[in-house]
């Protein structure tokens, strides 16, 4: 019974974030990355009331690192091999998060 429990809440949970992860995954694998809007599209961004609106640009002058601002596989891989104990530290505080929600959501199931 609580194993149920704690497949069948997942999904509701993690849906969003499933979908969001499907898209970028399916745009690195063809390996070419593709912003969401064409070269010179007012972004209506403005800040301050002097000045231009901004434009988008060619997918190819913007950064390298953009790109993989949205894998976290990538991040979670590059913060592993720069700061091993940080990273560590992270995992357990996602498995103590994840524990304690569980936990909770069990004693409001009594």
């Amino acid at each position: 019974m609580l194993s149920r429990v704690g497949i069948s809440r997942s999904p509701l949970i993690l849906g969003v974030f499933n979908v969001r992860t499907l898209m970028v995954s399916s745009m690195l694998r063809n390996n070419e990355v593709k912003s969401s809007c064409k070269a010179g599209t007012v972004l209506n961004l403005k800040m301050r009331k002097s000045g231009d609106e901004p434009v988008a640009l060619e997918d190819h002058e913007y950064p390298e690192w953009l790109w993989d601002c949205l894998d976290k596989e990538k991040l979670d891989q590059k913060l592993k091999e720069t700061d091993f104990m940080k990273w560590r530290r992270k995992q357990i505080t996602k498995a103590n998060t994840a524990k304690i929600n569980n936990n909770n959501f069990l004693a409001k199931m009594k």
